[in-house]
């Protein structure tokens, strides 16, 4: 297909956002996993450090995704969040196969992205359940840990912060497996590197694959 003329679909403010919020959260995992499984006597990241970086990047990450919400709520962004029952279920699972199949056998995308309709089906099931599900959890496990007296004193016969601490834990093991998948699905553009340079710069190129 010959190149069009780029599509404006990444605002400066959600590819701040975005970058950002990658930076922060990769200080997340590695401080989180150094303080969970290093030993006392062989941190990967000195214990205090590890802390109060986690901690820092944790108030950051909130106060972004409290922006995140504010703008989204008042932008044309928000639309791309919002689901369409109809065609739903055949649409993620054509895009699941071109994801798994397709894409290797040069199959054509069956999505082509356009400022009405920024996400694939797929995509628009998981960014609805990572920043309306998922970031909510655990950013509301971070704080009672960050705060333990708001949580109960006992919960099941155990101290109270167990279920936060152990909700918290699941929700970085699985934001890490997201995180993965995310960058290994923007490598999936003609070339390569066309959905890095894409919200980088912020335009899409219309013909060319759909992350």
């Amino acid at each position: 297909m010959r190149p069009t003329s780029p599509v404006p679909l990444y605002p400066g403010w959600l590819r701040g956002w975005h970058w950002t919020n990658a930076a922060l959260f990769v200080a997340l995992l590695a401080t989180g996993f150094s303080m969970h499984f290093a030993t006392p006597g062989e941190p990967l990241i000195p214990f205090r450090t590890a802390r109060a970086v986690h901690n820092l990047a944790g108030v950051a990450i909130l106060l972004l995704y409290a922006g995140f919400l504010a703008v989204n709520a008042r932008s044309v962004n928000g639309r791309h969040y919002a689901l369409r029952a109809r065609g739903l279920v055949a649409g993620m699972i054509r895009q699941a196969r071109w994801y798994l199949l397709g894409i290797f056998r040069g199959e054509p995308n069956p999505f082509t992205a356009s400022r009405e309709t920024k996400f694939n089906p797929l995509q628009r099931v998981t960014y609805l359940a990572v920043m309306y599900g998922w970031f909510p959890l655990v950013g509301i496990t971070g704080l009672i840990l960050l705060f333990p007296e708001a949580a109960p004193e006992r919960v099941l016969g155990r101290g109270g912060i167990w279920p936060a601490a152990v909700l918290h834990a699941l929700a970085a093991f699985a934001g890490a497996l997201f995180l993965a998948a995310h960058v290994y699905l923007a490598t999936t553009g003609n070339p390569v590197t066309e959905y890095y340079r894409s919200m980088l710069v912020g335009d899409h190129r219309p013909g060319r694959r759909s992350r």
